[in-house]
């Protein structure tokens, strides 16, 4: 390509010899045509001349140019243009990267006819052929579309291959599977471990990626996906399912040479078959797993940073495509004598084809349910929209700073052109900020397209070139025909070739230009004007497929764009159009109305093709055709119900259709000939994300939760139960919906369907009621409105799903107060819940079970009820049950027994602590926490049952469990552990001593507040009255944790309380003697003047008495501490007496132990011994 360039400029500058300079640039130019093999250069070739809007010397047919840009451009008398391509990458766009793109574009335009576009084809061994125009074949280009639309499949698909493994891999893999003529693989090895090999991976695993397929994409909690229904229904039409990408222009304008634009893509899911292969309704199935393919991938198409910027590229491209389209009207080209450097042609290598991928059965993508080993074909696309939005004027602030834009851009472009590039890797682009808003300023020079006297251009030499080409390699040989044909199809297909009708449609779908070129000239024109038996003709074929070049050849035979399909089909008056539109084949659909097909015919139904773009949700098709006119915006169909596109979109659920629609202004009152509006279309079809889109737009006079509660009122039993689903998905994901729903005075109307519906619609209104009743006010409401005696009465159904869902409203409202938890049970409703606890069913087990937690939480009537009720002997069944029973039987037993010393006994006789301590040494930690918990509740201040718990070796498996790593699981398991300890000190040492001192410091230092006091209780069963313990404990460093508690602002009073007294219990011993090591120890800690400051400071009187208990503990019979503390310490008996005064009085032991304990100075003087005088505050 470089010497292609070099010739042009070499070529002008020796024009004295004519001849010789004609001879070299063709040559030149013959080289650079080298690269390609014969069929590249066959197709390249015949797409030269078939162009809908480049080709029009050679087809010489009526072409409507496309609005925008490309109609409207002004002249440009500057030498150069200078573009803002607005900023939305995170890496940089490099200005070297943009002239080699402004140069393949320049050459695909001008030299080959050719606009850069890539699909993904499926070829028949199931490997992916990259179908980009051979004019952007290993160009910059096509590297970007490749890679962007190979990322989407790979997002779609789940699985991935890097660039140098993936063509590594193309060469070797047919090979490697045994792949025949038919492509069917005759190996025996392991597939998968042979691609796993080859370097394919789960794209989730790559950091850019990580974990994309475990977020909830799908909100709709009635929808599962991965169902054998839905996976059947998808595995049916996968193989004519794809994803495709439109690129388009947003906004475009123009000031002299200056020019500023802005643009975006859209991604579109494509279902290539018509309504007799599959209906309307079953499409409507099939659009709803597909949207969350499609949500997905855009969610996560750019957050690999290459991808993000080859996407900041293809807007560029977008906006270059028709802005050089423009230029070559002006007769203006790009000087690329004024560029950058090339990059190497090594560097441009492009893809000609993709390997097949497998998914294994680890990968985290389920989105296509493929069986084991079976390996398959990516498909789709990448177009770009010719057509742009209207050319407006610059803004008055960009006007102001036009001059200094302009110059600066040539000036910049100036300096770079004329610095040695060797050493550069990257090339930057100067930036803007006008408006708030950054840009990227790019200066392209221009040269004139005139042919020049004596001077021979680069293109010149190119197009005489190819005209010498064309008329020796097209058109095509038998032989050549059946090569093409056999490389594309297979042997078998291949074969079916050689019927001219077959060979014809095969060429046509697939875009085999110079095959069909060969084929329609060998034979008479009839052949082309035929229909199939389907009823579809060759254009049909061709718009569905988007293979414009062979739209382009039918026309020039003069073959019915307006071909409408045979009348003895489901779906008669389908036209190509219809087609274009409802597959997203935006440049047949271009090159349709460029080529003045009616836009306007309408199939039986009176549907036209704005409404198919609308109803399949293509957001391009749509734009492309609105921008060719307006008035299609609100055009009802002709025929059945007479909906608008908008009405259209949300029969479809395709919101992102719905979202443009309204964004160009569709009116959204609109309704169709049966009254329905968007919201009630959205919610018949069962279309909560079109709902949810509507609920966030908030459009004037359409509330979706006030339409939603007058459908549930309607007598229509669809349209009431289609509200009420609609209204159960949106209770999941609308953060408000209780207030709405409320607001729209949807709860009287809910009671009212659960007492005078039928059981299926009782059904619904539960649902929604259950996640409506977790919100207080409509608690109050369903009260006010009667709601639980209905609920209660409702729990006499047979109904599985009812009963569980009337279980759940009663837990919620129970949980609210305990005014609601008495008046369940007055109206009957403690017998009817325990007597649920016989359902075979797990869903109704677990609810009815959850239902009485709450009922018995602080309420000891309900407690007394439930046992009445028989409801210990089933809760006890399921503790051996190994599943989601176990852990809610566990946590109900803790309710049922919290508090409550008969229940405790009914349960332990009922066989609960075999069953608990059997839970407690299984391996499930979420079990072993919830057994637990039930333990403290039974045990708790029951000393009959902690000595059954202790003699089946409870305390063993919960010390294991306190060793867990999670906070929780320690949390729960000491808790328990105490509450084995009970309420004697013996019990509690011996308990203590299991802990072991080790165990204890761990409690301490823990961030939990729960294990802090365990810890503290510990502390002070073990060093109570036991001068080896607490020598021990000082030894092991245990007083500085006690300390930093005593300190810590976060330490509740509890614990508090527990530090202060674990401190003062480590300096007594029996008959309050006193252990100086502890004292000392402490003092050395400087934990008095702590002591004394939370005496100064604390509110609580309980926490002063133990501080001057503690105090006194700490200094009885200590001499020395007692002079130190006397002489260090602002301490005053005066704090003591005010406590003596104090009117609780049953803190005065406290306070006459530090009285009696803490000596005045004096006393220390006349009593002390010389010997054992402290002499300084070190010593001590």
């Amino acid at each position: 390509m470089k010497s292609l360039y070099r010739n042009a400029v070499a070529v002008d500058q020796s024009s004295d010899n004519g001849v010789r300079a004609a001879l070299t640039a063709q040559a030149t130019a013959s080289a650079f045509l080298q690269k390609y093999d014969r069929r590249e250069l066959q197709e390249l070739l015949g797409l030269t001349s078939c162009n809908w809007l480049l080709s029009g010397e050679e087809h010489r047919l009526h072409v409507d140019a496309p609005p925008g840009i490309i109609r409207r451009m002004r002249n440009i008398s500057d030498p150069n243009i200078v573009i803002l391509a607005p900023i939305d990458s995170r890496l940089p766009l490099d200005y070297r990267v943009v002239h080699q793109i402004v140069r393949e574009l320049t050459v695909g335009i001008y030299g080959f006819n050719q606009l850069p576009v890539i699909s993904l084809e499926p070829n028949y061994d199931r490997s992916s052929t990259c179908q980009l125009p051979p004019a952007y074949y290993d160009t910059k280009v096509g590297q970007i579309l490749t890679n962007i639309d190979y990322t989407i499949k790979t997002l779609w698909h789940g699985c991935y291959i890097s660039k140098e493994k993936r063509v590594c891999f193309s060469e070797l893999w047919r090979n490697i599977m045994g792949v025949n003529s038919d492509g069917v693989p005759q190996t025996r090895k392991d597939v998968l471990a042979e691609f796993l090999n080859a370097g394919l991976m789960d794209i989730s695993q790559d950091p850019c990626y990580l974990n994309i397929y475990k977020e909830d994409t799908d909100v709709d909690p009635t929808y599962e996906p991965n169902s054998v229904e839905e996976e059947t229904l998808f595995s049916k039409y996968s193989e004519n399912v794809l994803i495709k990408l439109s690129s388009y222009l947003t906004s475009i304008r123009q000031h002299q040479n200056l020019f500023v634009f802005n643009g975006t893509h859209s991604l579109s899911n494509v279902v290539r078959l018509t309504e007799d292969e599959i209906d309307l309704s079953t499409y409507q199935r099939l659009q709803k797993r597909l949207s969350g393919h499609i949500r997905l991938v855009r969610n996560h198409l750019g957050r690999n940073a290459e991808v993000s910027r080859d996407l900041a590229y293809l807007k560029l491209i977008t906006f270059l495509v028709p802005l050089l389209i423009s230029l070559r009207k002006k007769m203006l080209i790009p000087n690329m004598s004024q560029m950058l450097p090339p990059l190497s042609e090594d560097k441009l290598k492009t893809e000609r084809e993709v390997p097949p991928h497998i998914l294994g059965p680890e990968f985290a993508c389920k989105h296509f349910p493929y069986k084991p080993d079976q390996y398959f074909h990516l498909h789709g696309g990448i177009e770009l929209d010719v057509g742009t939005p209207p050319l407006d004027d610059i803004t008055e602030e960009m006007k102001v700073a036009f001059r200094t834009l302009h110059s600066e851009a040539a000036n910049y472009l100036h300096e770079l052109l004329h610095h040695d590039p060797t050493y550069k890797t990257h090339f930057s682009i100067p930036l803007s900020e006008i408006e708030d808003k950054s840009y990227n300023v790019i200066c392209i020079e221009l040269e004139s397209l005139y042919p020049q006297h004596n001077t021979i251009q680069w293109w010149g030499a190119l197009n005489s070139t190819i005209k010498t080409l064309k008329a020796k390699k097209l058109p095509l040989t038998e032989i050549e025909l059946h090569e093409q044909f056999k490389r594309t199809f297979g042997y078998t297909k291949a074969m079916k070739c050689k019927n001219l009708e077959f060979g014809l449609k095969a060429a046509t779908e697939r875009g085999l230009s110079a095959a069909f070129y060969s084929l329609s000239r060998r034979n008479s024109p009839s052949h082309l004007h035929g229909l199939d038996d389907k009823g579809l003709s060759l254009v049909h074929h061709a718009a569905a497929n988007n293979k414009t070049d062979i739209i382009v050849q039918l026309a020039t035979a003069d073959v019915n764009l307006n071909q409408t399909r045979s009348g003895r089909f489901t779906n008669m008056g389908l036209t190509p159009m219809h087609l274009a539109a409802q597959c997203g084949s935006l440049e047949s659909l271009n090159c349709l109305l460029a080529l003045r097909a009616d836009y306007k015919v309408v199939d039986r139904r009176g549907w036209m093709a704005i409404h198919f773009a609308a109803f399949y949700g293509q957001v391009a098709c749509i734009q492309a055709l609105c921008r060719k006119d307006p008035t299609l915006l609100d055009l009802k169909t002709s025929a059945e119900y007479r909906s608008s596109p908008l009405l259209l979109s949300a029969t479809s659920g395709s919101t992102e259709a719905m979202g443009f629609l309204l964004s160009i202004g569709a009116n959204w009152r609109d309704e169709d000939s049966r009254g329905n509006n968007l919201v009630q279309l959205a919610a018949l079809y069962f279309h909560t994300d079109v709902l949810r889109l509507l609920i966030q737009l908030n459009l004037d006079g359409l509330s979706v939760w006030k339409i939603l509660v007058e459908m549930i009122h309607s007598e229509d039993s669809k349209r009431l139960e289609m509200a009420l689903r609609c209204l159960e998905v949106l209770c999941v994901n609308i953060k408000s919906f209780c207030e709405d729903i409320m607001k729209a005075g949807g709860v009287p109307v809910l009671v009212g369907l659960l007492s005078a519906g039928t059981q299926v619609v009782q059904c619904m209104a539960a649902a929604v009621l259950c996640h409506m009743t977790e919100n207080g006010k409509v608690g109050e409401d369903l009260v006010h409105y009667g709601a639980m005696s209905v609920v209660i009465n409702l729990l006499k159904s047979h109904q599985p799903e009812l009963l569980s869902r009337c279980a759940v409203i009663l837990a919620d409202l129970a949980g609210h107060s305990v005014q609601y938890q008495n008046l369940i049970a007055q109206l009957g409703g403690v017998a009817l819940v325990v007597k649920l606890l016989t359902s075979d069913l797990q869903d109704v087990l677990v609810n009815a079970m959850r239902c009485i937690c709450a009922l018995c939480a602080r309420n000891p009537g309900n407690q007394f009820s439930i046992v009445r009720a028989g409801g210990i002997p089933h809760l006890v069944e399921f503790l051996s049950v190994n599943s989601e029973l176990q852990e809610e039987a566990c946590l109900t037993l803790a309710e049922l027994a919290w508090d409550h010393k008969e229940n405790q006994e009914l349960i332990c006789a009922a066989g609960a602590v075999g069953a608990l301590v059997q839970a407690l040494r299984g391996r499930r930690i979420p079990a072993q926490v919830k057994a637990a918990k039930a333990l403290e509740s039974i045990a708790r201040h029951n000393p009959a049952v902690q000595q059954s718990f202790l003699q089946q070796s409870a305390a063993k498996y919960l010390l294991q469990l306190v060793k867990v790593f999670q906070v929780d699981v320690r949390e729960q398991a000491a808790a328990s552990l105490w509450a084995l300890g009970g309420q004697t000190l013996k019990q509690q040492k011996v308990m203590a001593e299991q802990m072991g001192i080790s165990l204890i410091l761990d409690l301490l230092l823990s961030t939990s507040d729960k294990m802090q006091y365990v810890g503290c209780q510990a502390v002070m069963a073990l060093s109570r009255d036991s001068c080896a313990h607490q020598n021990a404990f000082c030894k092991e460093n245990g007083v500085p944790p006690l300390v930093r508690l005593l300190r810590g602002s976060r330490t509740t009073q509890k614990t508090l309380l527990s530090v202060i007294k674990a401190l003062g219990f480590l300096c007594i011993g029996v008959a309050l003697t006193a252990n100086k090591n502890s004292q000392k120890i402490i003092w050395r800690e400087k934990a008095i003047p702590t002591l004394l400051e939370i005496l100064k400071s604390h509110e609580s009187l309980q926490v002063k008495v133990q501080v001057v208990q503690t105090l006194a503990f700490v200094l009885l019979g200590n001499q020395k501490l007692q002079k130190a503390f006397w002489e260090q310490e602002g301490f005053s008996y005066e704090i003591v007496l005010d406590l003596l005064k104090a009117e609780d009085k049953e803190h005065l032991p406290g306070c006459w132990t530090c009285i009696i304990s803490i000596r005045i100075p004096q006393q220390i003087s006349a009593e002390g011994d010389s010997t054992n005088e402290c002499n300084s505050n070190e010593h001590i």
